[in-house]
Formats: C-alpha cells, structure tokens, sequence
C-alpha cells in the first residue's frame, strides 16, 4: 500500500512539473518603448520597482497579473528567478517606507494586453498562446 502511494505522489510531482513548463510566456512593451532586449537584470530591476525609468528617461509602467495566477508565477520564477511571494516583500516594503509603489495589477490578460497597448512607457508579460496586435504591443524576444 506504501508503494501505490509513492508512486501516486510521484506521479502527481511529474505531471505539474510538466504542466509548468508547457505553459511559456512572452514579455511585451508598448510601441513606444525602443529597447529590442532586456537584461535579466534590468528585467528584475524593473518588476521590482527599483528602475522606475526607462534608458531614454521615460516612465516605467509596470503591469502584472495576481499574485496567485499560474502565470505570473511562472514568469516570475523563470525570468526573474525568485518566488512570487519574495517579489511581493519587495513591494511591500517599498510601500512601507515610502520609497516606491507596486505594479497596477490586471485580472486577466486581455486587460494585460489592453492596458500595455493603451499605455506609454508599459511593460507586462503574456502567455505565448495569446493572440497579439503586433502594430499596438512589441514582444521582447531576448534576455
């Protein structure tokens, strides 16, 4: 009986493991933004909060998906290489102390898609399977 458990359990830690890694993801910026590649560490930077402007001395508006969606940590574990939930310390200790705010959230990524496109200066990120207008959002292919 030990053993069917074990396996069971094993194959439950397979299949999200899979699941996980079917799912991919892109990151996009409005039209207006010039960069054609992110660092990883300017990308951890801006989703952090810490860089609040682009290069050329735009603002930065940064736009992320709940805490708890799949895809959001997702891209927050395969890009900027941390936890969901240590990102969400950042914020909240930049907003304790005065020293930043957090990202606008968006529900779903229709509205993620929608604001990016509407918005100057906007990064966010988008699952691949989402249909893009590429003529209102640039996806940034390289880290």
């Amino acid at each position: 009986m030990v053993w069917l458990i074990r396996i069971s359990l094993l194959f439950v830690v397979v299949l999200s493991l899979s699941a996980e890694k079917a799912v991919s993801h892109s990151v996009i910026v409005s039209q207006d933004v010039k960069e054609q590649t992110l660092n990883r560490n300017f990308l951890f930077a801006v989703f952090s909060m810490r860089v609040t402007r682009w290069p050329d001395g735009r603002p930065v508006r940064v736009f992320v998906l709940p805490d708890r969606h799949p895809l959001h940590s997702l891209f927050v574990k395969q890009q900027l290489q941390i936890f969901p939930y240590q990102l969400r310390n950042k914020w909240d200790r930049q907003i304790f102390t005065g020293a930043g705010t957090e990202p606008e959230q968006v529900d779903t990524m229709d509205e993620m898609y929608q604001k990016i496109s509407r918005t100057k200066g906007a990064i966010g990120y988008i699952d691949d399977s989402f249909k893009l207008n590429l003529e209102k959002v640039r996806v940034i292919d390289e880290f």
